[in-house]
Order: C-alpha cells, then sequence, then structure tokens
C-alpha cells in the first residue's frame, strides 16, 4: 500500500513539473518573416511534372519598326520556346510590344489556360513569368485546392498582368514589372462548384484568427509557396496597394534575392 501511494505521489509530482514547462512551449509563436526581409531565392517543392504541349512557337512578324532589335527578339523567342516546351499552357504567341528599355515585351503570349485552369480574363506575360505560373499552379495551388479546399481549382481572376505603368501608379519612380509583361494581379481563385475565394474577403476574419478557415488556411499556403516560384510576392499586410489581391512577379535582381512580405 505504501509504495503505491509512493508511486501515484511521485507521478503527479511529475505532472506538476511537466506541466508549466509543456504550456510554456506551446506560448512559444513559430518565427515569422519581416516583411522587408530579402528571402534568398530557394527551391523545395517538388519538381514540375511533364506534360503534355508545345512544340515550336509560331510568333507573328514584328513590324519593321518595332522597337527591339533582332538580335534581342531572336533571342527572347528562342528562350520562350524552351522555357514553355512541354507545359501544359494554352497561349496564343504575341508580336513585340513596346520597345526595348521601356514598356514591353520582346517575345510576349497571351495566356488562357495553365495545368487545367483558367486565366480570366487572359493575362499578356513573358514567357519567364507564364512558365513561373505554371510551376506554382501544378505543385502548389492545385493540390492544396484539393487537399485542403476538397475541390478542382479551375480558375484565376486577373486582377491586372501587363499594363504600361510606373510601380504602384505612381507619377515617378521606377517601372512596373506589370509594365514588363512580368507581373499578375490575383483576386480570386475560383473551384470546380462554382464557388470562390478572395483575397480581400478570405483573407482575414475571426475563423482565419483560430484557425477555422479552410480559405484562410488555402490562400496562406498558396501565398507561402509563391515564394519560392516568384521572386516578388505582395498582398494583404504587405503595404496600402495590395491589401485586396496577390502581386506575383519574376522581377531580376543582384544575388538573386526574392521580397516575400
Amino acid at each position: 500500500m505504501v509504495n503505491r501511494l509512493w508511486i501515484i505521489a511521485a507521478v503527479l509530482s511529475g505532472l506538476i513539473l511537466v506541466q508549466p514547462v509543456a504550456a510554456k512551449e506551446r506560448s512559444i509563436p513559430l518565427p515569422r518573416l519581416k516583411p522587408s526581409k530579402l528571402v534568398p531565392a530557394v527551391d523545395t517543392l517538388e519538381e514540375v511534372p511533364p506534360a503534355k504541349k508545345v512544340g515550336k512557337i509560331a510568333f507573328p512578324s514584328a513590324p519593321l519598326f518595332s522597337g527591339w532589335s533582332s538580335k534581342t527578339l531572336a533571342a527572347a523567342r528562342a528562350e520562350c520556346a524552351a522555357r514553355l516546351k512541354g507545359l501544359d499552357i494554352d497561349f496564343e504567341p504575341l508580336a513585340p510590344i513596346g520597345r526595348e528599355g521601356g514598356c514591353g515585351a520582346a517575345a510576349p503570349v497571351k495566356v488562357t489556360t495553365i495545368a487545367g485552369v483558367a486565366i480570366v480574363p487572359p493575362a499578356e506575360l513573358t514567357c519567364d513569368m507564364t512558365e513561373s505560373l505554371h510551376a506554382w499552379l501544378s505543385t502548389s495551388a492545385v493540390p492544396a485546392a484539393r487537399s485542403l479546399m476538397k475541390k478542382r481549382l479551375v480558375k484565376i481572376n486577373n486582377a491586372s498582368a501587363y499594363v504600361c505603368r510606373r510601380r504602384n501608379n505612381s507619377r515617378s519612380g521606377k517601372l512596373s514589372e506589370h509594365g514588363k509583361a512580368n507581373a499578375l494581379d490575383i483576386a480570386t481563385l475560383g473551384f470546380d462548384d462554382g464557388s470562390n475565394v478572395s483575397i480581400k474577403g478570405d483573407w482575414s476574419g475571426l475563423k482565419q484568427m483560430i484557425g477555422m478557415s479552410r480559405q484562410g488556411a488555402f490562400l496562406r499556403q498558396v501565398r507561402r509557396d509563391a515564394c519560392i516560384r516568384f521572386t516578388t510576392v505582395l498582398g494583404p499586410g504587405s503595404d496600402p496597394f495590395h491589401g485586396d489581391h496577390f502581386h506575383i512577379d519574376v522581377a531580376r535582381r543582384k544575388s538573386g534575392y526574392r521580397i516575400c512580405k
């Protein structure tokens, strides 16, 4: 009897000692990326699976005075064919737009569907941006919709693609990546049952705060994974200009750094 009482007392004593430590461990928040921090380029997602399309790309003839040198056009078109070869993308090759050193792209494409996901309306993009979109959709957004939403992702709303303007529509400053056809703004993502998630409506809220929102969990996962596939990812919380959409682009920076906030 004495031995049993001693054992019970020892167990209770152990619980009393352990509980505060466990509670303390639960209270330690996970590290969060600082909004202004630059993140080194690292690719940890699975490789993009091979798919069904594109061989040689037949671009329209460039206008006589297109604003692009023949050497630049030839190189851009060859690179485009290499980037999109074998990827599940429906697109239309376009004539060059804009000019070197300003707005535009030497070998743009109008993208309608990527990995079974419709881009609505179709987006005018560079092949670099299109390739990154394919990687993100096929290895992150489509699988996340299936696992978290229990639905099939069929559409993303193109809030803005190519448009000749400066960053944040400012009157001065650097040219936006939108002006180079290197960026896409996404406002909503739609599923096969007709429902959708909205960056403006589903990013925050009480359910999201207590971890009970599927939509919020889905948006956070695809935004996190976008930071691997794109060199810039902006959205709610990053600044006053991106509270209602995701901005993703493939801006090229020194040392391969990317901005994720």
